[in-house]
């Protein structure tokens, strides 16, 4: 497998996202690129709808699937959430490539929960409390922060409190997301912007209808 190159690995490691110029900007050519950054990182695997490769766009509740963040907040800004937190296990990076960034800009914005101040006592509440993560038949238990403290799963479309410390959980990491110090990616056509999906939440400033925005996105297990 090719290694990464450091202009890419430096910023992943350092801020967990990092941004990358495509070559050429025609669609084609951007993801081409998102593609040989993903078989460096590792293995793809498929999104909600099965598919290995998507387009995403900002959509209306009326036309979003109904379990997704853009039915409950529509063209609105999205919250801050870690891509695929309806698995059981999130995927580790989130490749997302502007094949057009549309009239309205869009802006990703982007998080490093390590970065949050959570106390020890606020980590062992995190890691401990039970929350339902809901995905239709196959919902299941879980917790927002992992074992091993490698992941925080994050994303207010799906998860739903089954008591008082669950609620509490969800409560603080809800109001430590609402006072950080974000990040904010401004969308050019060609812009490749990969992320840490263990490390860094990302959300999505408002939206207009039909404003144009695509991005091709890709989530990539290692």
């Amino acid at each position: 497998m090719t290694a990464l190159p450091q202009m890419i690995l430096t910023p992943l490691a350092r801020y967990g996202w990092a941004t990358h110029d495509a070559v050429d900007r025609d669609e084609g050519a951007v993801l081409r690129e998102l593609g040989r950054i993903g078989e460096m990182l590792g293995a793809r695997i498929a999104g909600r709808a099965g598919a290995i490769e998507e387009t995403i766009r900002p959509q209306a509740s009326d036309d979003a699937h109904p379990r997704s963040l853009s039915a409950q907040f529509g063209l609105n800004a999205l919250p801050f959430h870690a891509e695929l937190s309806h698995r059981p296990r999130p995927c580790r990076y989130l490749l997302l490539g502007c094949l057009n960034p549309g009239s309205s800009g869009a802006a990703t914005m982007l998080l490093d929960w390590r970065t949050l101040d959570f106390t020890a006592d606020e980590l062992r509440l995190l890691e401990s409390a039970p929350v339902l993560v809901r995905t239709g038949r196959r919902s299941f238990y879980s917790t927002l922060l992992s074992p091993d403290h490698a992941f925080l799963r994050y994303d207010p479309g799906c998860l739903e409190a089954v008591d008082a410390r669950g609620r509490c959980a969800l409560d603080l990491v809800r109001r430590r997301l609402g006072s950080g110090l974000s990040e904010v990616h401004h969308w050019r056509r060609g812009d490749i912007l990969v992320i840490d999906n263990w490390r860094t939440l990302h959300g999505r400033a408002p939206s207009r209808p039909s404003s144009g925005r695509r991005l091709a996105r890709m989530l990539i297990d290692a």
